[in-house]
């Protein structure tokens, strides 16, 4: 009984593991790829990007009156607490706002 059990979970094990190894398009992507055919509301969305790198998406804003100027509040409350983290040295603003769809 006990060599069942561990067949059962070495066979969940792989069959994870084997999930995470596959050649398909990340999911860092998604949510880019959602937005890009998918516009929520009136304005148009945007992701709140660290450093301008695409795969550092951190936050996705939609949903407001004003995408944009929701997406800079965050994204100014993010730059301001990242200087903090530096003891106000070298506060190089992070995160900005890029528009995920029009």
């Amino acid at each position: 009984m006990k060599k069942i059990k561990n067949a059962v979970l070495v066979s969940i094990l792989i069959l994870t593991l084997g999930g995470c190894l596959s050649d398909d398009d990340s999911n860092f992507d998604a949510p880019r790829k959602f937005f890009e055919k998918h516009k929520i509301g009136a304005s148009a969305d945007y992701g709140i990007i660290k450093w301008n790198n695409p795969e550092d998406h951190v936050v996705t804003v939609h949903g407001f009156m004003d995408d944009l100027k929701a997406c800079i509040t965050i994204s100014d409350a993010f730059n301001e607490d990242a200087c903090k983290e530096t003891d106000g040295e070298g506060c190089l603003n992070p995160f900005s706002c890029q528009p995920l769809n029009h």
